[in-house]
């Protein structure tokens, strides 16, 4: 009897698996408080926000799905939605200001032999549309504590990276439409550069000429196709990525009231912007830490009493993102048993109609 060899996939699996136990073990005293503050709110409010939570689920599975519509991709919402719990869970196991969340969808891309290249794309434009749906709610955010003379310098220069990366990022799309060769010349040297340092610590490089130059094509399809879109195609996703921030935005609000606190717009708009500002720039995992320290800090320092602004930091945190990690493991056990449907089936809604990448991403 021949024995079941283990495949590449159940070792990655038994992997995460382990760093989800390690997460829950290493944090279970935060769980615990968590629990045990939770049970302190007023029952209905937190129900409330644990509706509004799923909603919010919901809209970032349907920003995916708009996208992919607009690339023409298979957009089934009943596999986005649990793809994208994954990436809640990768995101947390290797924090990258949301740039690993890219890789389950880029493996699923794989898996189901559609364009990998219009996908990473396709994550792109979504990074942008996250970053800069955000830069409205910060915006509003700094401002308040400007006026109210309690601007911080890491406040300050964290918001700066985040704008730089999505200034990066949108500079990006718009040599392809307007400077294809300036594009093609300024990430041939970045790979050159790469390719150079990657040497000097004899490491093979991370990327190569032949995958500069597909992902350079497929962007200018992407463009391409997006022009043909119009601007009006491009309003879905962007109402769904400022949608997004404002259920956040509500689901904090909701778990104020929950405990006894009447947040003022500017001081909820403050807090909840330097939250995920620190949320997206943290080098820890999922920004732990980082965080909850940061939110106390605002809202202590904009005159909630620091007991109840540690209370509705540990709830906060306890909905928004430890639920998300422990539904993205949930999913990933799913995701991996669901059968996939054939990318040009009419009922997936879209198509895969540009060259895969077959060997872009990890």
């Amino acid at each position: 009897m021949k024995r079941k060899r283990l495949t590449v996939q159940q070792v990655i699996y038994a992997l995460l698996a382990a760093a989800f136990a390690y997460a829950v073990f290493s944090y279970r005293d935060q769980l615990t408080d968590t629990a045990a503050v939770l049970q302190g709110g007023i029952w209905y409010l937190v129900l409330i926000t644990l509706v509004v939570l799923a909603a919010a689920i919901y809209n970032q599975a349907s920003l995916y799905a708009s996208l992919y519509q607009i690339f023409e991709l298979p957009q089934q919402r009943k596999h986005l939605l649990p793809l994208y719990l994954v990436t809640r869970f990768v995101m947390v196991a290797a924090p990258s200001g949301g740039l690993s969340g890219w890789v389950p969808f880029i493996q699923d891309a794989r898996k189901r032999d559609v364009g990998v290249g219009t996908v990473l794309i396709a994550n792109l434009v979504y990074m942008i549309l996250w970053y800069s749906a955000f830069a409205l709610f910060l915006f509003v955010g700094l401002l308040h504590l400007f006026l109210a003379h309690d601007m911080q310098w890491f406040e300050i220069s964290a918001a700066i990276i985040l704008l730089a990366v999505d200034a990066v990022m949108i500079s990006i799309l718009f040599m392809s439409a307007f400077a294809p060769r300036l594009l093609r010349v300024t990430l041939d040297w970045v790979r050159r550069t790469l390719e150079k340092t990657w040497d000097w610590l004899n490491r093979p490089a991370p990327l190569k000429a032949h995958q500069v130059d597909r992902f350079i094509d497929d962007l200018e399809d992407a463009v391409a196709q997006m022009r043909r879109v119009g601007w009006r195609g491009m309003l879905r996703p962007i109402g769904h990525a400022l949608l997004n921030e404002t259920l956040n935005l509500t689901m904090l609000y909701i778990l104020a009231r929950s405990f006894g606190l009447h947040l003022l717009f500017g001081v909820l708009v403050a807090s909840y912007s330097v939250s995920i500002l620190f949320y997206i720039i943290s080098p820890t995992p999922g920004g732990i830490g980082f965080v909850e320290g940061a939110l106390v800090l605002i809202l202590t320092s904009l005159g909630v009493a620091r007991a109840r602004a540690t209370v509705l930091t540990i709830a906060y945190r306890g909905i928004t993102f430890w639920l998300p990690f422990i539904l993205g493991f949930v999913a990933l056990r799913w995701a991996s048993r669901t059968p996939l449907s054939d990318p040009e089936d009419n009922s997936s809604g879209g198509r895969a109609n540009f060259q895969p990448m077959d060997d872009v991403g990890p």
